[in-house]
């Protein structure tokens, strides 16, 4: 996940790159655009140029809601090791303190 991060990330930084370079070269030479009627044309290529800062934010967005949901897993295999740890306690005469290690052992082990 930090890997994909990273590479959505650097692609990101290129992409504000270019809708940078549009920005500064029309603020550089704003009489030139101004004189030349020039600004509805330089405001869509700047959207245009950031279009691509979008798409990745969506990627990047969907990278960590995965990343981040999937802890929600350990939670629910939490929830039932607890459940037959009980059982296993209650009906067939486990040790609370050995179901609580192996519960915690196998929520730990599967991170």
């Amino acid at each position: 996940m930090f890997m994909r991060l990273m590479s959505i990330a650097s692609k990101m930084r290129d992409e504000y790159g270019k809708a940078g370079t549009i920005a500064e070269q029309a603020l550089s030479s704003v009489r030139t655009v101004y004189s030349f009627v020039g600004e509805d044309k330089t405001v869509a290529e700047y959207s245009d140029s950031l279009q691509g800062t979008v798409n990745l934010g969506l990627k990047q967005g969907l990278t960590k809601g995965l990343a981040i949901g999937s802890n929600g897993i350990v939670y629910a295999i939490w929830a039932f090791l607890s459940y037959y740890g009980s059982r296993m306690v209650m009906y067939h005469g486990a040790r609370g303190g050995t179901v609580f290690v192996v519960g915690t052992t196998i929520a730990i082990g599967g991170l």
